[in-house]
């Protein structure tokens, strides 16, 4: 038991980038051993962290802000989170993050039910350079995520992944390894 150990970082935009760890100090069933922290360094020319409106079908999101400040929008309610908030995403919560522009910021996600796989989503979707809709229909098909098209029905969210996410596991290579 050693405690966090950095698995791996992926870029996310220019100074935006998100780390993934592995804390094998907490248990196999704790939402704390698995998580990822974004990190945008607050350079003005450096962008902003976001991420688009989205929503989990089977887990949880435990989300903490280390550094700086983020509007999160949950539901439809927007709210500026600051350093020492912590807060949680229910399932089936539409939700998305902004950071600020020339501020630092740092926020750690982890997801319950506990397990690897949003350490994985996130490496499949963002381990290629530039972004790929393919890459992230996969990720999402495998990883419990469905972006907000907007139309106010789920089940069309859904059937979006199902199709693409099946036909880009069909044609893709293999998910690249957390090394």
């Amino acid at each position: 038991m050693n405690g966090p150990t950095h698995l791996k970082t992926l870029k996310l935009g220019k100074g935006v980038q998100l780390s993934l760890y592995c804390d094998d100090s907490q248990p196999e069933d704790s939402p704390l051993r698995w998580f990822s922290e974004a990190i945008a360094d607050g350079d003005p020319s450096s962008e902003a962290l976001y991420v688009p409106p989205h929503w989990h079908r089977n887990h949880t999101e435990h989300m903490s802000i280390l550094e700086g400040r983020v509007e999160a929008t949950i539901d439809g309610h927007k709210k500026i989170l600051r350093a020492g908030d912590d807060f949680i995403v229910p399932r089936l919560a539409l939700h998305s993050f902004k950071g600020f522009e020339g501020e630092r910021l740092v926020m750690r996600e982890s997801a319950d039910p506990a397990g690897d796989y949003k350490v994985l989503f996130f490496n499949d979707a963002f381990s290629s350079d530039p972004f790929s809709f393919w890459r992230m229909m996969r990720a999402s098909y495998d990883g419990d995520g469905y972006p907000s098209l907007g139309l106010y029905f789920r089940f069309l969210d859904v059937a979006f992944v199902t199709v693409f996410g099946g036909l880009a596991k069909l044609f893709l290579p293999d998910p690249p390894k957390l090394e």
